[in-house]
């Protein structure tokens, strides 16, 4: 199925991350987890929601056998106290607040680096959401 014919499963799966996010399936919760990187990339992930969920991000970008951006996010996550990024966004923020300065070019080369594979992303999650039969 094309993107425009899962719509309305994207948007259920959407509505179920944000509303409980332990209801998602394995297959769903791949989705929601991934498809943000590929519309907004690596450092959106950590600015909004997608970091709460960092460490199933990462899991999922495994199962989908694409350790490539798995191993940018684990170097993101290095900037972090312990390696590990808040799921309060607000501390994120506040953690996040002086890096353009202190880190510009370690962002840049992560962000540089996953741009040059995201299309390869996308076909592996839109692969991968067919053969999984997530729409209902």
């Amino acid at each position: 199925m094309t993107r425009e014919e899962l719509q309305p499963e994207w948007d259920r799966i959407v509505d179920t991350g944000f509303s409980d996010y332990r209801k998602l399936t394995k297959a769903e919760r791949v989705w929601f987890n991934v498809e943000p990187l590929i519309t907004d990339g690596i450092v959106d992930h950590y600015i909004n929601y997608g970091a709460e969920y960092n460490s199933d991000t990462i899991a999922d970008l495994e199962t989908l056998n694409f350790t490539k951006v798995a191993d940018l996010l684990r170097k993101f996550n290095s900037l972090f106290p312990n390696g590990k990024p808040s799921t309060d966004i607000d501390e994120r923020a506040e953690q996040m607040e002086d890096w353009d300065e202190k880190h510009e070019d370690f962002l840049e080369n992560i962000d540089s680096e996953f741009w040059k594979i995201s299309d390869e992303l996308e076909t592996k999650l839109e692969l991968f959401i067919n053969e999984s039969n997530i729409e209902k």
